[in-house]
């Protein structure tokens, strides 16, 4: 393996992290975006990580950034690998690139470019001399922030559409059977979508046959925050 490809592989796992941190705050950043950071000291390891863990909080390169200066680090020369473009915009709380810069991070690669107005954190940061590289893990990035990034980009919501059948193409074992059609990974998977989304819609006759919860309950799995 050459050197190159080490490094690619060693961002795709930082990125991976970065990741499964941002979906921490799903279902409390609307109308922002998920997003997370890892920060790595330049000898390779990791010395802070963050989220974005509601809107109107710190963004999750200032969470990291804490982080790292909790427990004594001194970000200077390290890389942030963030999940989304640095924004650029003072909006309900100050640029990211600010802080960024003020840091005297080295490095900053992300996964997805920001389309809305905090965009263009990626060309201050160049011009004050820091390298941004993105495009890291932008597919699973992408679809991790998909209904913000749909809804910024043609300025229409996102809707998925839950439909659960038998392998005989039924969507009830009937008035007289009990138990799911669904098993445990497909109803995970339901919830984790109604944990990225804001609102379940459901048709009257599922409310008086089910009288559903529609909460999420089942997702972050057990044990993973």
């Amino acid at each position: 393996m050459s050197r190159d490809q080490v490094v690619e592989n060693r961002l795709a796992a930082f990125m991976e992290r970065a990741l499964e941190l941002a979906e921490r705050g799903g279902g409390a950043t609307a109308p922002n975006p998920m997003v997370g950071c890892v920060l790595v000291a330049p000898d390779g390891s990791v010395i802070g990580e963050g989220f974005h863990r509601r809107a109107c909080g710190p963004h999750a390169e200032v969470e990291a950034l804490e982080a790292a200066r909790s427990c004594g680090h001194d970000p200077t020369g390290s890389l942030a690998v963030v999940t989304l473009e640095p924004c650029n915009a003072h909006g309900r709380t100050p640029p990211c690139t600010t802080a960024l810069l003020e840091a005297g991070v080295g490095q900053i690669v992300f996964a997805v470019a920001d389309p809305h107005t905090g965009k263009g954190g990626a060309e201050r940061l160049r011009g004050e001399g820091v390298e941004a590289v993105g495009g890291v893990l932008e597919g699973p990035a992408r679809r991790l922030i998909e209904p913000w990034l749909h809804f910024v980009e043609t300025g229409r919501p996102l809707f998925h559409l839950k439909s659960a059948q038998t392998l005989n193409a039924r969507v009830t074992r009937g008035r007289e059977s009990v138990g799911w059609v669904t098993g445990p990974a497909a109803r995970q998977a339901v919830h984790r979508l109604r944990r990225q989304h804001r609102a379940v819609m459901v048709g009257v006759g599922t409310v008086i046959a089910d009288d559903p919860l529609l909460t999420v309950r089942d997702w972050p799995p057990a044990g993973d925050g």
